[in-house]
């Protein structure tokens, strides 16, 4: 057997990876609670028990000690058999999310001290084999007065970059070192462009350890997507190795099969948001579809009416918006409302969809529901909202009227400020290519649309670009927002973050090979000796 430790290990996507290589893992920490309950629940799936075969510690690294790990795994199944040396290959990557590459830094920032406590792991542990992966940003990063592991009190004084430090360190603590490369996980499986930087070291006296070869097939978001549509039923290799399951039970041997699908829940978007996606065709960004309605223009008002009734009150907003102010403080009722930036921009949106329902361009939803709903806005009155309505109504839009507009939209003359109000500001919002790997997958949903469905991209679809297999179920909360994105690791986060199962097992693979030649080579030696 070969045991392997994976830090940092977020919801498990180096995890499947090493277990699919063929490795044990012992221990595995994190310091997220959302991300323990994905985690935790895919090893009882893969027969993967606490306390017997494996243990997860839910923890800073900081509070992590070699004693305490070598207390937890010595009481596994496996007998009191681990000490400093004996553990085979320790899998981490110390989160970097937030590091200038530029200007000074606090030597106290915990950042650095996630390398630094790393780095004191490793030295405890005394792995065979060394396998670290990062953001390809950590390359020429620099930290400032970090704290060496090899002597209590040296430092390396001022800014030094990460690799030198790593490199260093390690040499110090008895590796051999490789020179870091750069890995796309398209090249080992994975339909999803990745590049991130792999540091391998080995421990002075056993066989060195190699970076995999890429692979010549590529994998495309089409292969991956397979079986997940009533609507597009199809399959390819890939999606049925990703229903089928790659990553196996450690009783039967044979992967989890996943019968129903779970984290295909479909976010509710507006009207006006589908429209603003089917702007776009596959492979577009907000700059190439703008460019190609500009050569081509497009008839906004006809094709899609409830977008281009938000993109004209959009336009007009700061006009709109003074206007509405002023009507609003003919009436006492306006003493009641926090009139804010945002509570003008909101109501102007609001007006908008009215607008819409006058017009008879909107017909799933009434006047008086509209009227309703404004009138809780303004916290009065359904005849003083009327009455606010029609005071405002003709008035507003005056910079911009509905027929110049879509006249401007028709002969493709699309101004910035109309392209930010068609569009919205975000630039990296894309249109997946079905024939394409996908860019790399983030912790945002909404940057990526779905080939071929006007919304954005469910869990599952993420996980399937990221070569998850189908009876992973992430859970917790699909996303979160505001401040709580700092403390939360929703669904989408640990999709986001993990590294792909298959570019994992693809580095895993070439520990094992490692240390099964060690293992022959070894037992050679021993022969000729006899």
């Amino acid at each position: 057997m070969s045991y392997a430790i994976d830090l940092f290990c977020g919801a498990g996507g180096f995890s499947e990876g090493i277990l699919q290589a063929g490795f044990d893992i012992v221990f595995s920490s994190d310091k997220s609670p959302m991300v323990q309950k994905t985690y935790m629940n895919r090893h009882e799936q893969l027969g993967l028990l606490q306390g017997r075969d494996t243990y997860f510690e839910l923890a800073d690294i900081k509070e992590l000690s070699s004693e305490f790990i070598f207390e937890k795994i010595n009481s596994l199944k496996y007998g009191d058999i681990f000490s400093p040396g004996k553990i085979d290959v320790m899998f981490g990557g110390p989160p970097c999310q937030g590091f200038s590459r530029l200007g000074k830094r606090d030597s106290n920032d915990p950042r650095n001290m996630l390398f630094h406590e790393y780095l004191r792991i490793i030295k405890d542990i005394d792995p065979k084999y060394v396998v670290m992966e990062n953001v390809t940003g950590i390359l020429d990063m620099q930290m400032l007065d970090f704290p060496s592991v090899l002597e209590e009190g040296r430092i390396y004084s001022g800014q030094n970059l990460v690799p030198f430090i790593l490199r260093t360190e390690l040499e110090g603590l008895g590796y051999q070192v490789l020179d870091i490369q750069v890995l796309n996980a398209a090249n080992y499986g994975v339909p999803q462009q990745r590049n991130r930087a792999i540091f391998l070291a080995y421990r002075n006296g056993v066989y060195p350890i190699s970076y995999p070869d890429p692979q010549e097939s590529i994998v495309t978001v089409y292969d991956a997507l397979g079986d997940l549509y009533k609507s597009c039923n199809y399959s390819t290799h890939y999606s049925k190795e990703s229903t089928g399951g790659r990553t196996p039970n450690v009783t039967t041997g044979i992967p989890v099969k996943e019968t129903k699908i779970t984290n295909m829940e479909t976010s509710n978007h507006d009207k006006s948001v589908i429209q603003r996606f089917s702007l776009y065709k596959q492979g577009e960004n907000r700059k190439r579809a703008l460019t190609r309605l500009r050569e081509e223009g497009i008839n906004l008002l006809e094709e899609a009416p409830e977008l281009f009734y938000e993109t004209l009150y959009q336009v007009n907003s700061e006009q709109n918006a003074e206007f509405i102010q002023k009507t609003l403080e003919k009436y006492d009722f306006h003493k009641s409302i926090n009139i804010t930036k945002l509570w003008l921009n909101n109501t102007n949106k609001q007006l908008s969809l009215i607008s819409m329902i006058e017009n008879k361009h909107i017909i799933d939803i009434n006047f008086d529901a509209a009227i309703s709903s404004l009138s809780r806005r303004l916290k009065t009155t359904i005849e003083n909202t009327i009455e606010f309505w029609n005071n405002v109504q003709h008035e507003l839009n005056k910079q911009y009227d509905a027929e110049t507009l879509n006249n401007l939209f028709i002969s493709g003359n699309i101004s910035d400020l109309m392209a930010d109000a068609l569009f919205t500001k975000k630039g990296i919002r894309t249109k997946l290519n079905s024939e394409s790997i996908a860019p790399t997958m983030v912790t945002l949903p909404d940057d990526y649309i779905h080939p071929f469905f006007n919304r954005i991209l469910t869990v599952r679809e993420m996980a399937r670009l990221q070569s998850f297999d189908d009876s992973f179920e992430f859970l917790g909360k699909r996303t979160t927002g505001g401040s709580m994105r700092a403390k939360e690791t929703p669904q989408f986060t640990q999709v986001g973050n993990a590294v792909p199962p298959l570019l994992a097992k693809a580095i895993a693979t070439e520990a094992m090979k490692a240390i099964k030649l060690g293992e022959k080579q070894s037992y050679i030696d021993k022969k000729e000796k006899q």
